[in-house]
């Protein structure tokens, strides 16, 4: 009987650390003041907005001028992305 109850327990706890382990992951789409019109401010964007933490992908589009920011909403906030923007020169705000 103990053995059957310590198995139980020993499942329960498995099942809730692989619960707490799956992250929820956050959608932001924006767009920038003043305008990307060239792939040199794609590059700039990308390559310094990857530093916010919880960031998982960024991708840019100048014709749609639109940044998307998929990232973990548990370590970054939208005001994170509004400081982060502003340190290369933009302002952003939400499409």
């Amino acid at each position: 009987m103990k053995k059957n109850l310590l198995t139980a327990f020993m499942l329960m706890l498995a099942g809730n650390s692989f619960a707490q382990t799956q992250t929820a992951t956050d959608t932001l789409v924006v767009t920038t003041q003043p305008q990307m019109h060239c792939q040199n401010c794609e590059k700039k964007i990308k390559s310094n907005i990857r530093f916010v933490k919880g960031t998982k992908k960024i991708s840019t589009s100048v014709d749609d001028q639109k940044v998307t920011i998929v990232y973990d909403g548990r370590k970054a906030k939208y005001n994170d992305y509004v400081e982060a923007f502003k340190k290369i020169g933009y302002e952003i705000k939400k499409k």
